[in-house]
């Protein structure tokens, strides 16, 4: 989802509400005076903002450092601010003058983004839930807050064809453990590692084998283990392909219960890391060298003390993306919602029974992000902006109005609403729910 950046998000709100946008022409020193020709040309006034503004520098030695304008200086272009002395400044440095305290607008923003849940939301796609077996009922991750689909992904098999690597399903074994070396196409690196067998078992069903009769655990006892495969063309075993700046797609299924330890490997470390969450699908790309004639991929660990299993390794080269399957809907299930400070998203439970250790795609909402720093930015941008924005300002306005009905903040607040509610009720923008959604949210 695009994003804004939270200090261009502040302009746009307080622009209809009194921003100025300056730079000093002299340098600051460590003193209370901001020299400015750029405000003074506009505003040649003595006293204009004195008391009623302030000001936030955002560049240089300063920056982030919030000001009330006390005295306001038009023949010496001097703005002269009240708090502790500035820090000096070498060279001219950027402003901001507002009509509100810019932290003010932070709080009235963080409010607002609440308020205006759902219709103007993150929109989440989570992809990292796997079914068990006989599981009817799935936590949620706290980063989502409303459900509007669910899918159950299918899966395709490593040896299922136009796989380009060898035993990508653990199911070839000389041994059932393999320590720094080669085995049955695969190549482990790292000291003091291991690599299991694990065997399939039933009556229960071993949930660490996702497919066939076999996995692969790998124990991993120093940082930065690796296993990896080596696609070789010239070798009679595999695909004659050219390799020579290829882009190389890589997935695995992955089982972890700690995040941010395994990355897939295409001769380096590549991807987002494993979320922790058990069973995981992970992808990466990367292009190979101008004069690759070989590919080595697989599984990188960056921790020691670590108990990681891999099944279904699969690898293709020079489409865009992996081959994957699609989606079937399912329309079988109750999303009860988290309670007000919970740590997760509430659960979904499904009427029906489903297959086990497969996906479960959800797709819903989320809070927008809250805005702390300049530099932090909020997942939202187009259309959604003007209305986010409206309801933004008509919160400072009534906070300036005091609760009098008859100034003009209030009048200015009942305008800023009304657009709002012009654009979220009239469906000018809004993340729309499904059109075939029959699911409940129980409350």
């Amino acid at each position: 989802m695009p994003t804004t950046a939270w200090s261009t998000m502040r302009q746009d709100i307080l622009r209809p509400l009194g921003l100025i946008t300056g730079s000093t022409t002299t340098n600051i020193t460590t003193n209370q005076n901001i020299d400015s020709t750029n405000v003074t040309d506009r505003f040649p006034v003595d006293d204009y903002f004195n008391n009623r503004w302030f000001i936030q520098i955002t560049s240089g030695n300063n920056a982030s450092k919030i000001r009330r304008i006390t005295d306001f200086q038009a023949s010496n272009h001097r703005i002269v601010v009240t708090g502790a002395a500035l820090s000096a400044e070498s060279g001219s440095v950027n402003f901001e003058l507002s009509t509100f305290h810019p932290d003010d607008v932070k709080d009235a923003y963080n409010e607002a983004r609440e308020i205006v849940f759902p219709d103007i939301a993150t929109v989440v796609d989570i992809e990292t839930i796997i079914t068990g077996e006989n599981q009817y009922t799935y936590t949620l991750p706290s980063t989502i807050r409303r459900v509007d689909r669910v899918y159950r992904g299918n899966r395709r098999n490593a040896d299922s064809g136009n796989n380009l690597l060898l035993n990508a399903d653990f199911e070839d074994w000389d041994a059932d453990q393999l320590t720094p070396g080669s085995q049955n196409n695969w190549t482990l690196a790292g000291s003091g590692a291991t690599f299991n067998k694990e065997a399939q078992t039933s009556n229960p069903e071993n949930y660490l084998v996702l497919h066939g009769n076999n996995s692969g655990r790998l124990a991993v006892a120093s940082v930065n283990t690796t296993l990896v495969q080596t696609f070789t063309p010239a070798s009679s075993s595999y695909t004659t392909l050219p390799t020579e700046g290829q882009e190389v797609n890589l997935s695995a299924w992955v089982y972890c219960n700690t995040a941010g330890r395994v990355k897939l490997y295409i001769e380096d470390a590549v991807g987002s890391f494993h979320g922790g969450t058990g069973w995981e699908y992970m992808k990466a790309s990367a292009n190979l060298a101008y004069n690759a004639t070989t590919a080595v991929v697989g599984i990188h660990v960056t921790a020691s003390n670590l108990a990681v299993y891999i099944d279904e390794i699969w690898m293709t080269m020079g489409q865009s993306e992996m081959m994957d399957v699609p989606y079937n809907e399912l329309r079988n299930w109750d999303h009860v919602p988290p309670a007000s400070g919970a740590s997760d998203g509430g659960v979904i439970r499904f009427q029906d029974y489903m297959p086990d250790k497969y996906r479960i795609r959800i797709v819903g909402r989320n809070i927008l992000t809250a805005a702390s720093t300049d530099a932090g930015t909020v997942e939202v941008d187009g259309e959604l902006l003007h209305p986010l924005y409206d309801k933004t300002r008509q919160l400072l306005c009534l906070r300036m109005a005091a609760g009098n009905p008859d100034n003009k903040w209030t009048e200015m607040a009942r305008q800023f609403e009304e657009s709002y509610v012009r654009a979220v009720e009239g469906n000018l923008v809004k993340v729309k729910t499904p059109p075939v959604a029959v699911p409940r949210m129980v409350f």
